[in-house]
């Protein structure tokens, strides 16, 4: 029997509540809403607060679910690599995080002649990744595009949709894993599956990677690579900006029928479905739907909060999607996966005068105005490995001053190379825009994106692909502000005057 995917949500919540739900629950930690009921024990494992929020806070339970899924199609790292040789002399790299970024930069790491370690759990991917079809070919990685439209549309209101004429592709988590796997397989890259506890400097200059069950691992250097929430390894700058959270509620489903296209995929529909209102303060944030139609009869649908400053919880999101669904007449007949993305944005950068290095999300290279990340760890491993070689290479000389020398040198020469003042001056930029969308309403927001998509196409498809210079950063909001309605430029020369990320912004594009 079909039944409404709203009626059919109640339903099962009627009973005792989603199974995901049930297990949240059982683990102590509450699904949604305020952190004050959040268990205090699971807290336990974080560097501070923040950490703690960047690994999934309120939402800790489900983002764990997400990350424990069963891929069985995925083969097992330890099944590929060799086991890191305990007792034997350091190693040049231990990457740490077996996520896509630290996959790619062990691999790339060991194909320029380092001895590289990879430490991490031994999980999947499971996380769906949707990419601009021409930025995944051009790292040589169209083979792992599953799914390719020829365009992608925007929907804001009931006005005329705007097509952003790119492709757009959906990865396979299986066939990216495995092409990254293999890299590192031929580059000898060496494995533990193992939790890091912490990473501590020896007298000689050595880093000591400290691993569960007493194990240490010491190498010349150590970079992290195991998502966000990394305070327990590495130094972030104090005072900067509060991390933001983007958050989204998937289902992978079959449908009797759906009113998109096949042939675009639907980037962001902010239309409103329904008059009913859920009845929750969290649900008040502006959502939009994220649609991968891949038939007629067969769509990727998720409900996303682009950025607010608390978690919307996944709960609220998936009320809002089933009623979203509900209303637009999709009747559900079949789930194969349900998604939850939790994706910290903005936040501080790492101290750069520290010796230890980061990459991926761990390093802050997350878009703090979209989300992306992949595609730019992706493309920066083989600079960054670079740097990390050719430095580690010009200090092999014995010698504990040497050591410690060419340590230091290492950090700061690869620090400067993911971080040079170019990136931070579009960062600075990006925060500043991240900061005002989490003051706008849902009208406001429609007001901004036809603004952002009313200037030259060149700017809005550079800014969603990452590809404007700070200097065309500058040119693209005296557009907006020329071409932006009168409310909305009030509300950007009092964002730039009041808001710290004004003042940020300002400071670090006026830095030489």
């Amino acid at each position: 029997m079909v039944v409404s995917p709203r009626s059919r949500w109640r339903a099962r919540r009627t009973r005792g509540g989603h199974a995901s739900f049930r297990r949240c629950k059982a683990r102590g930690v509450r699904a949604s809403g305020a952190k004050s009921e959040s268990c205090v024990a699971v807290r336990g494992g974080f560097a501070d607060e923040e950490d703690y929020v960047k690994a999934g806070g309120s939402e800790l339970c489900f983002v764990q679910m997400q990350q424990s899924k069963a891929m069985d199609n995925q083969s097992s790292i330890a099944d590929k690599l060799p086991p890191i040789s305990l007792g034997n002399d350091p190693l040049d790299l231990v990457v740490i995080g077996c996520g896509p970024a630290g996959l790619a930069l062990a691999a790339e790491s060991a194909k320029l002649g380092l001895s590289v370690g990879l430490i991490g759990p031994d999980l999947p991917f499971t996380n769906n990744y949707g990419v601009w079809e021409d930025e995944f070919k051009d790292l040589g990685l169209a083979k792992c595009i599953e799914h390719v439209w020829k365009d992608t549309i925007v929907y804001l209101d009931d006005s005329k949709p705007i097509l952003i004429g790119r492709a757009y592709g959906r990865v396979s988590r299986h066939l990216l894993h495995e092409e990254l796997l293999d890299r590192c397989v031929k580059s000898g890259v060496s494995f533990l599956s193992s939790k890091v506890e912490n990473i501590f400097e020896a007298a000689d200059g050595y880093s000591l990677v400290a691993c569960e069950h007493n194990v240490v691992i010491p190498c010349r250097l150590a970079t992290v690579a195991s998502g966000a929430a990394s305070g327990k390894l590495l130094q972030y700058e104090v005072g900067g900006p509060r991390v933001s959270l983007q958050t989204a509620y998937g289902v992978e489903v079959e449908v009797e029928n759906h009113p998109y296209d096949p042939n675009l995929m639907v980037f962001m529909d902010y239309r409103d479905y329904s008059e009913q209102e859920i009845r929750c303060s969290e649900a008040h944030s502006p959502t939009f739907l994220y649609a991968m139609p891949m038939s007629s009869t067969r769509v990727f649908f998720e409900e996303t909060c682009l950025a607010s400053k608390d978690a919307m919880p996944f709960d609220v999101l998936k009320e809002k999607l089933m009623l979203r669904l509900e209303t637009m007449g999709v009747r559900i007949t079949k789930t194969y996966e349900e998604e939850w993305s939790y994706i910290p944005v903005g936040g501080s950068l790492p101290n750069t005068e520290q010796k230890n290095l980061a990459f991926g999300a761990a390093a802050c290279m997350v878009h703090p105005a979209t989300g992306y990340s992949v595609v730019r760890s992706l493309s920066e491993a083989p600079n960054y490995a670079s740097a990390i070689a050719n430095v580690l290479k010009a200090g092999q000389v014995k010698g504990t001053h040497a050591y410690e020398q060419s340590n230091r040198n290492v950090s700061m020469q690869a620090w400067n190379t993911l971080w040079p003042l170019e990136r931070k001056r579009q960062r600075a930029f990006f925060l500043f825009g991240l900061a005002l969308l989490l003051q706008l309403d849902i009208e406001g927001i429609r007001t901004f994106f036809h603004t952002f998509f009313r200037l030259p196409r060149w700017m809005w498809q550079g800014f969603l692909g990452s590809t404007l210079s700070s200097a065309d950063l500058v040119l693209f909001a005296f557009y907006m502000f020329v071409i932006a309605p009168n409310d909305m430029r009030m509300g950007l020369v009092r964002h730039l005057l009041s808001d710290p990320t004004g003042a940020t912004m300002i400071r670090t594009y006026l830095t030489i």
